[in-house]
Order: C-alpha cells, then sequence, then structure tokens
C-alpha cells in the first residue's frame, strides 16, 4: 500500500499542478518539447505578450519545470524536469481515450 503524503508534500504536489492550470503555460511547454527556446521565439509561436510570456515562464520555472538560460540579451528557456512531458502525455491519452469511448457510444 502506498504511503500518504504529508500535509505539506500534498501543499507541494497542488503548486506544481496549479502551474500547468493555465492554457498559455500549456502551451509554452508543448513548445519546448522540442527543444530550447528563446522567450522571443515563445512570443511569436504563442502569439501573446512578451509580458504575459515571460510571466508564465517565471511560474514554470518557479515550479521546477523549466530552466532559464542568459545567452548575451536573449533568455532562453528549456524543460528541465521531464516529468511535466509525462503528465501532459497522461493527460492527452486519457483524453483520446475518453473521446474514443464517447465515439464508440453513439456508433450504431
Amino acid at each position: 500500500m502506498a504511503k500518504k503524503q504529508s500535509r505539506e508534500a500534498l501543499e507541494q504536489i497542488a503548486a506544481r499542478f496549479r502551474a500547468l492550470s493555465e492554457p498559455t503555460r500549456l502551451a509554452i511547454v508543448q513548445e519546448l518539447k522540442s527543444g530550447e527556446r528563446s522567450v522571443g521565439e515563445l512570443v511569436e509561436a504563442i502569439g501573446l505578450s512578451q509580458a504575459n510570456v515571460s510571466k508564465q515562464l517565471s511560474v514554470l520555472r518557479d515550479a521546477g519545470f523549466l530552466r532559464r538560460e542568459q545567452r548575451g540579451t536573449s533568455a532562453v528557456y528549456s524543460v528541465s524536469d521531464p516529468l511535466v512531458m509525462d503528465l501532459c502525455k497522461l493527460m492527452c491519452d486519457g483524453m483520446n481515450r475518453r473521446a474514443r469511448d464517447v465515439a464508440q457510444a453513439f456508433t450504431i
């Protein structure tokens, strides 16, 4: 039987899930799936303001999912914890499975 987590551990887990609870942050993770990107590249790919993208990058970095590297005048971000990709894949797989089940329910 799995050990119960302490209240402190549950708070930390919840904070990490909260970091993934915003569509812009998920779009950033999706962009970083194929490799590191500068803030400018992420702004262009996502289509939001630099201020908004930078704020969301900070949330993901503070949660421990991303790393930031300064290269001259550019900040470059990459995934530091591959667990974030595993979590996203699990969620997408579950949603796809659910969609297939719903589609089959309406098949005559």
